[in-house]
């Protein structure tokens, strides 16, 4: 039995083009920000980037849907305005956290406070229920009751994350939106 050098070369060069393919398709997907193994498992990517830049190391929000008055939801970002008007209702319908595969957590609490004239003042708030998923990755969290009627000026809306780590509670302050109400 004789082999022709074309049954060898064929095959081999075929099998050749195929690995120089994948390879290059790995190449030129790869974002040279984020190291491999910082870059958790998640069951869809955030939209925010400031959440993305903050997901090797804490906790993140990476937006929230809201809704005005009996308007569609729409997706609020990370520092987003939005121009309403005085007697305008405003309702947070859920939150997407984040949780990194560095962070260690036991237990997850997220709020939503309204600063009337960006003036802090923790009595206009709205909470989530207390058992928030913990493993890693975005999660969707909702169940605003609430719904807060809005004023003349400018306000301010602060979505922390309370982590607990053991004894210990970091309070994360990152996300918030703004939104001026007109007369």
């Amino acid at each position: 039995m004789k082999l022709s050098s074309a049954k060898i070369i064929v095959p081999l060069l075929v099998a050749l083009i195929g690995a120089a393919a994948t390879l290059g398709s790995a190449v030129i997907g790869q974002n040279p920000k984020h190291s491999p193994t910082l870059t958790p498992t998640i069951s869809s990517h955030p939209t925010n980037s400031e959440c993305n830049q903050n997901l090797a190391q804490k906790i993140c929000i990476a937006n929230a849907t809201v809704q005005i008055n009996s308007d569609e939801p729409q997706q609020v970002k990370f520092q987003q305005r939005l121009p309403l008007q005085a007697g305008d209702t405003l309702k947070v319908l859920n939150l997407r956290y984040c949780i990194p595969p560095s962070a260690t957590v036991n237990k997850v609490e997220t709020k939503v406070f309204m600063f009337k004239n960006e003036v802090e003042n923790y009595q206009y708030g709205l909470f989530t229920p207390s058992t928030l998923p913990t493993n890693i990755g975005c999660h969707n969290v909702g169940n605003f009751q609430s719904t807060w009627k809005l004023e003349p000026g400018q306000h301010k809306v602060v979505i922390p994350t309370i982590k607990h780590d053991g004894s210990n509670r970091v309070v994360n302050k990152s996300f918030y939106f703004h939104f001026d109400v007109g007369q």
